[in-house]
């Protein structure tokens, strides 16, 4: 089955802004938080803590943009520009701006200011599982994936996408198969016992 690209885009809380003695210009925060689950959208959705290891380990190129733009490119892990880490609260990103192109100045300073504070990821599930949590809902909970690009942006929701529906769909249709079946095994047991009393 053909791979669907999810986007995660979420409230970050801590997206910051710093200049080092060397003049770089810095984006940082986490584009994830372990153990923080999304909005309500049909289910609920975690991001495992050893999710991200794999696709890190791998080392294949990631970009930062802004607004998953590949139009605007600020960084990438190839030219070290990027640079991601997983600590105990989630996935760490470091983005140097290049302050010689002007859109890159500008998000810095969007973000400087406030204007902008959210971080997003586009990524391709590789590994996923569903649980029912203690109120009966849906948790869908991603144990692998291979991150695509991590994004600055000003809409900082945490927002369904088609894909992750689909995977939901999945998981309720095959609920609902698995529950077909075993009542066609009690069916088929109850005719048996008939059968056997009117032996």
């Amino acid at each position: 089955m053909e791979k669907q690209k999810e986007i995660r885009k979420i409230d970050v809380e801590s997206i910051e802004t710093r200049a080092t003695e060397s003049n770089d210009h810095l984006i940082e925060g986490y584009i994830n938080k372990f153990d923080k689950k999304s909005q309500f959208m049909k289910f609920f959705e975690q991001v495992d803590r050893n999710a991200f290891n794999r696709t890190l380990a791998q080392g294949h190129n990631i970009f930062g943009m802004y607004n998953h733009s590949s139009d605007k490119i600020l960084g990438s892990t190839k030219t070290g520009s990027l640079k991601l880490s997983v600590d105990e609260v989630g996935l760490r990103f470091s983005l140097q701006i290049n302050p010689n192109v002007s859109y890159a100045k500008d998000v810095y300073e969007l973000v400087r200011s406030g204007d902008v504070d959210g971080c997003s990821f586009g990524f391709y599930v590789l590994e996923d599982e569903w649980s029912y949590q203690d109120d009966g809902t849906e948790l869908r909970t991603i144990l692998d994936l291979e991150l695509l690009e991590c994004t600055i942006t000003p809409f900082p929701a945490y927002l369904d996408s088609e894909a992750s529906v689909r995977s939901y769909d999945q998981f309720k249709n095959k609920q609902l198969e698995q529950q077909k079946q075993e009542e066609q095994r009690k069916l088929k047991q109850r005719q048996i016992a008939i059968e056997l009393e009117l032996l």
